[in-house]
């Protein structure tokens, strides 16, 4: 017969609940996998924001053409950077979704792609308009926005990867002395498993 003031039992926690131990190994698996969600996540996003941008600035465009108005140079400036801008972002996805790369590796290789686009295209071999150097100025200044935006994506990937990893050569700190940082021993007198 059981006692009336007795706590129940206790169930057993279920695995990776609040009782249970996790391998370091799973530790830092799951928390490389946060960091990398995190770049997915950050570049879907960044995805969509230009995508919905261009639609914008078309259907800006496309009503001023339909009720008459004249399309001014701030507006085609605009919607030409915003498919331009799309352009390279369209691309990271299709390499991402169609070459299965992951987020990181996809951007770095695009701006690879951003960098020859603004520094190895050649000449034109013959002079343009004013209105074919306007188009080609505004596809430049949406190639260096995606240079830039991608680099950020990039430095919040490396900055998650650096906060995620400690390294393991880092000297041990002397708890009785916050100030004082013990150095780590020569690799040759630390005894192995």
């Amino acid at each position: 017969m059981e006692h009336p003031h007795q706590p129940d039992p206790q169930p057993p926690s279920p695995p990776g609940g609040p009782g249970s131990i996790i391998p370091a190994r799973d530790i830092g698996a799951d928390q490389a996998g946060q960091e990398r969600r995190l770049v997915d996540h950050l570049t879907a996003e960044k995805i969509t924001a230009v995508r919905h941008a261009f639609y914008t600035a078309a259907a800006k465009a496309i009503f001023a053409l339909q009720n008459g108005q004249r399309l001014s140079s701030e507006q085609l400036f605009v919607t030409v950077h915003a498919q331009a801008a799309r352009a390279w972002w369209d691309r990271v996805d299709e390499e991402i979704t169609g070459k299965r790369l992951t987020c990181d590796h996809a951007l770095r290789r695009m701006r690879s792609w951003a960098r020859h686009y603004l520094t190895g295209e050649p000449p034109a071999a013959r002079p343009g308009t004013l209105f074919d150097h306007a188009l080609a100025h505004a596809a430049r200044i949406a190639a260096r926005d995606f240079l830039t935006d991608s680099g950020h994506l990039l430095t919040q990937h490396l900055i998650n990867q650096a906060a995620t990893t400690t390294p393991a050569t880092a000297a041990p700190v002397d708890h009785d002395h916050p100030g004082l940082v013990t150095p780590a021993p020569p690799a040759s007198t630390v005894a192995g498993p």
